[in-house]
């Protein structure tokens, strides 16, 4: 069981590490855009991929820190005690129905945005429409689809530790 804990862990961390990636991409993308943007709607692009990108590398550094603290707290024991598992399958309960609250709302978060996007290509204001709404579909659906990676791999593990 110690083992399942570690590797429950050690893949918070690298989901941490890919918001961290991507929080360096969008500032890349924010700084681009910045500097050589065209029209007004690059420039309201820009704005918001930097302000996801802060979003980014905050998540990633908070979730980075809270898994590596429960990743060596478990690294140095050597056996789960009972109380641990019921500790363990609580905070992991409380992980699922968070995740499953969050998905609904990165669903509609998703398909909002992109409704918004599509009516800003007929809109006058077009630049502040879809320079907004594109980077919130965008985070929303990567957010979705770390939530469901995380959502499996707990589901596996609650299944197993309802089992001990």
């Amino acid at each position: 069981m110690i083992e399942k804990c570690r590797i429950l862990y050690k893949g918070d961390m690298i989901a941490a590490s890919f918001y961290l990636f991507v929080g360096v991409i969008l500032l890349l993308f924010a700084v681009i855009l910045y500097y050589y943007a065209i029209s007004q709607g690059f420039r309201f692009l820009s704005i918001g991929f930097f302000m996801f990108f802060v979003y980014c590398i905050g998540k990633g550094a908070v979730l980075y820190y809270i898994s590596s603290q429960r990743y060596t707290f478990y690294k140095k024991i050597d056996e789960v005690t009972p109380t641990q598992i019921n500790e363990e399958t609580k905070y992991t309960e409380y992980r699922i129905h968070k995740k499953n609250i969050n998905r609904r709302r990165y669903i509609y978060t998703i398909v909002i945005s992109c409704i918004i996007a599509f009516v800003g290509i007929f809109s006058h204001q077009k630049s502040i429409l879809m320079g907004s709404s594109i980077p919130i579909a965008l985070i929303a659906g990567i957010e979705f689809s770390i939530g469901l990676l995380t959502e499996f791999r707990l589901r596996e593990f609650h299944r197993l530790l309802v089992k001990k």
